[in-house]
């Protein structure tokens, strides 16, 4: 009778290897989402898309300049689609856009005095063309207007005219002799102090004495 071959080692320990093999623990399938839960995810997916599409209409009229109809695309997408974050921040970028393009714009200075208020305003911010512009329509509106031709002097003087300067200067202390204590204070005027006109313009007057009266001693 022939002996029972016994298996040899090496195979032993495939065997071995084998068992613990099948004996590992196999982790459970991740469990299905539930109908409820697809529902939910398409939901939010489309309304992605939906935000996509109107942000990108409204990319589409910014492009062509069709300011009104894209502020309300973008306005849409940050009213109508609160998640869409990203979204919110592009959108209020492009909308600050559309609002300065379709803003009214201010009616300008017409009258003398508005035209001299605006020249001051100009002059402040070192607008001096903006601030001659504006002074000469008023001249042109009126030839006597004082503070025009006060102002005028001062953008002259600024911007080192002299001539014109002491010329609108003397004819804004003609217009209005208290413009000659004003111009003595005048900052502006500092490039103009050593001309002998301007001297002999911002002196004091003599006071002519009335008859019947003496000088106090």
């Amino acid at each position: 009778m022939a002996k029972k071959r016994r298996p040899t080692k090496a195979k032993r320990t495939v065997q071995g290897k084998r068992k613990a093999k099948t004996g590992q623990a196999v982790s459970p399938p991740a469990p299905r989402p539930s109908p409820q839960e697809e529902a939910a995810r398409e939901a939010k997916l489309a309304r992605h898309r939906e935000a996509v599409s109107t942000y990108e209409h409204g990319l589409g009229a910014l492009q062509i300049r069709d300011f009104a109809s894209a502020a309300t695309a973008f306005k849409s997408v940050i009213e109508e689609f609160h998640d869409e974050r990203e979204l919110h921040d592009r959108s209020r970028v492009h909308l600050r856009v559309c609002e300065r393009q379709t803003m009214p714009l201010m009616p300008g200075p017409k009258t003398t005095e508005e035209l001299v208020y605006a020249a001051t305003i100009a002059l402040n911010n070192a607008a001096q063309d903006e601030s001659l512009r504006h002074l000469q329509q008023a001249i042109s509106q009126d030839a006597e207007a004082e503070q025009a031709h006060y102002m005028l002097a001062i953008v002259y003087a600024l911007t080192e005219c002299p001539d014109l300067a002491i010329s609108h200067l003397e004819r804004a202390v003609e217009l209005e002799p208290e413009n000659r204590t004003v111009a003595r204070q005048e900052p502006d005027f500092k490039s103009l102090r050593e001309d002998q006109r301007v001297q002999k313009l911002l002196k004091p007057p003599v006071r002519k004495l009335r008859r019947g009266h003496r000088p106090a001693r």
